[in-house]
């Protein structure tokens, strides 16, 4: 859970919630507002770790999130964390070990000393080097939207979060994400210019996110989909958010028609995360479902 002082406890108001998702294989000039309201409208597409799906670049780079941008995939999924010396950046893994050159957690390094690693691909380096957060904000302004899967709990950081998204006027082009819907009011009352994405883990926090006027994003787990609740929530206006992350990717990887599958077993939802975004997009065009810029 965030933590954050007791003055911004103090005067929790109304919440917004997020918007997650994307689009067509052409760049995008501009971004687009969702406006579906049942089963049958458009699903859009999020690029998990910045992923297209192409196997040429390392995930949550600049090169890979430049790709997305190229391709028109409008959301992008990254991940920010901070360095021993309070930079942010983005990296996955609490350790260097798995994406880059180095070893050891990524608080032992310094920006500089970060800047000497490459950031490496299917266990080979590259050219690429673990990208600041500030970096990612300058490359996808007016370009695509941002999805901040926030690896850290502090309000320091969730302030100098903040500080960057308003000093290059993106308010509008990036996503919170939040594990936890206790939060959402606290993060709302820190950025309420700035869209929020609430994670929930059954029916009751189902109901609870429903109490607030502004919510219009709901990120969803396999375990909660009730294909009755689901239908309700879309015919509310409501963006319903479920990840083809694991199996269903693994499936469509192996050509056993994973994404055919978590369709046929999760019908009414309109937002997906996958770390195969282009695949995806064709065969969404193919059923007529995917969403145009």
């Amino acid at each position: 859970m965030v933590t954050f002082s007791k003055g911004i406890l103090k005067n929790v108001v109304c919440l917004i919630l997020v918007g997650h998702t994307l689009f067509a294989c052409a760049p995008a000039k501009k971004l687009q507002q969702y406006s579906g309201t049942t089963q049958d409208d458009p699903i859009w597409v999020v690029a998990h770790r910045a992923n297209t799906g192409e196997g040429k670049y390392p995930e949550n780079s600049l090169q890979m999130i430049q790709s997305c941008i190229d391709h028109g995939l409008q959301i992008l999924e990254l991940d920010i964390r901070e360095t021993k010396d309070k930079q942010l950046v983005i990296l996955h893994d609490k350790t260097v070990d798995r994406t880059t050159t180095g070893k050891g957690l990524l608080t032992d390094y310094s920006l500089i000393d970060l800047r000497k690693l490459k950031l490496t691909h299917q266990g080979r380096p590259t050219n690429q080097l673990v990208p600041t957060l500030e970096e990612v904000l300058v490359l996808a302004k007016g370009k695509a939207k941002l999805d901040l899967d926030i690896k850290l709990e502090s309000q320091d950081a969730y302030e100098r979060i903040v500080n960057l998204v308003k000093k290059y006027k993106m308010e509008k082009e990036v996503l919170f994400f939040l594990y936890d819907i206790q939060d959402i009011p606290r993060v709302h009352q820190l950025a309420p210019d700035m869209d929020i994405l609430a994670r929930v883990h059954n029916q009751h926090e189902i109901k609870q996110v429903q109490q607030y006027p502004f919510i219009q994003y709901i990120h969803i787990d396999e375990e909660c989909y009730d294909a009755e609740t689901m239908k309700a929530l879309l015919a509310k206006g409501y963006h319903v958010w479920l990840n083809s992350l694991g199996t269903y990717d693994a499936l469509e990887k192996a050509g056993k028609n994973g994404f055919d599958q978590f369709l046929k077993k999760y019908p009414h939802v309109n937002i997906i995360q996958t770390d195969y975004g282009l695949q995806l997009i064709d065969f969404l065009h193919q059923k007529g479902k995917q969403g145009s810029k």
